[in-house]
């Protein structure tokens, strides 16, 4: 094994970010090319800086007993690092020693169990997002960070494409949303969302239809300026500080904002995407029909529903069992179960008799 990194292996490295950028239709952002990377530098650095191409159990193994994380973040890694190896060896992926080597990376039976029992995400409650937002308006700081709360709430939107809207992206009037990676909007694979805002509560509408008032009438921002503006210090008094027409460069600062927000009123911590899930959460149970839970899914930009029940709106364990001790049949509601009186009864069965005589009942 070699000790330190050497060319053709980092040039094998930056082969495969370029296939991910490029040479696959998932169109991977730069944040999870960048896990990617990292992922597979780990496994090299874990097995000597070796010969990347000297794939097999051993190496795996290897890396896999250094994975010191929970579970869920262990099978991540070891997907990213097992579709390296996949790529790098797609016309040998049949070969017994690669084949065995990528075995590694599976989980076993006890692992995926552990992995079943991890907690399900907590996010906020309604009660607890009214109570975050409810502080006076005393500067445009203020303003600003109490529509950018119901902003997140109502579009559902991902934190790192909400930092790079601009203003632009809102409209007005309708309060359509779209999302185009071509105007500089970080979505997740730099994929092209139209969308518009949940209508949950009035007044979380009318802060959002006021900022953007706010933004177009007294601060004049253009249209590519940022719907969400980060701080600057005030020329005035330095102490102080001030919307800018600049983007914030990194979504730790918005997560600061809504940590901030948290503790003024002794709320548990949540981040941005926290409000993502209560969105899709209040929203479900706004749904009446199969065809509103479809439309939801789309509105938060996914294109499977699948992916919408999988990760999202998911229930604590006491939430759904009071539901499913719920579902009997109580006996004043026994009479309901079959809307059809005995007359009615009697006439579907006379008329069946008259057109089959031969069968009977």
């Amino acid at each position: 094994m070699e000790n330190k990194p050497n060319l053709p292996g980092n040039k094998l490295i930056e082969d495969f970010c370029t296939f991910l950028r490029v040479g696959t239709r998932k169109a991977y952002d730069e944040k999870t090319i960048k896990q990617y990377k990292d992922d597979v530098w780990h496994y090299w650095e874990t097995t000597g800086f070796g010969n990347l191409k000297d794939f097999n159990v051993e190496r795996a193994k290897l890396y896999r007993n250094s994975i010191q994380t929970s579970m869920q973040t262990k099978r991540q890694k070891m997907v990213r690092v097992a579709e390296f190896f996949r790529w790098l060896f797609a016309k040998n992926l049949t070969s017994p020693v690669i084949s065995e080597a990528l075995e590694v990376f599976s989980l076993t039976d006890k692992e995926k169990g552990l992995l079943s029992k991890r907690e399900i995400r907590e996010y906020p409650t309604l009660e607890e997002f009214n109570e975050m937002i409810d502080f006076p308006v005393n500067s445009d700081v203020d303003r600003r960070d109490k529509a950018l709360l119901c902003f997140l709430l109502l579009s559902a939107g991902r934190v790192d494409a909400v930092r790079t809207l601009p203003l632009k992206a809102l409209n007005p009037k309708t309060l359509d949303l779209v999302q185009d990676p071509t105007e500089g909007v970080h979505t997740k694979r730099n994929k092209y969302i139209r969308s518009t805002l949940f209508r949950f509560n009035e007044q979380y509408l009318n802060i959002i239809r006021d900022w953007l008032k706010f933004l177009i009438e007294e601060k004049k921002f253009k249209q590519t300026d940022p719907l969400f503006p980060k701080l600057e210090p005030s020329t005035e008094n330095m102490t102080l500080y001030v919307l800018s027409n600049e983007y914030y460069s990194s979504q730790n600062k918005i997560n600061q904002i809504i940590a901030q927000r948290c503790k003024d009123k002794n709320i548990p911590p949540y981040s941005a995407h926290e409000f993502r899930h209560l969105a899709v959460d209040t929203a479900f149970r706004l749904a009446r029909n199969g065809r509103d839970i479809k439309a939801i899914s789309q509105n938060i930009g996914h294109e499977h529903l699948s992916t919408t029940l999988k990760q999202y709106a998911n229930m604590q364990p006491q939430e759904y069992m009071q539901i499913i001790k719920g579902l009997t049949f109580r006996i004043d509601e026994q009479a309901r179960v079959c809307d059809l009186t005995n007359n009615d009864l009697i006439k579907i069965i006379n008329s069946r008799i008259e057109r089959n005589p031969s069968q009977g009942f």
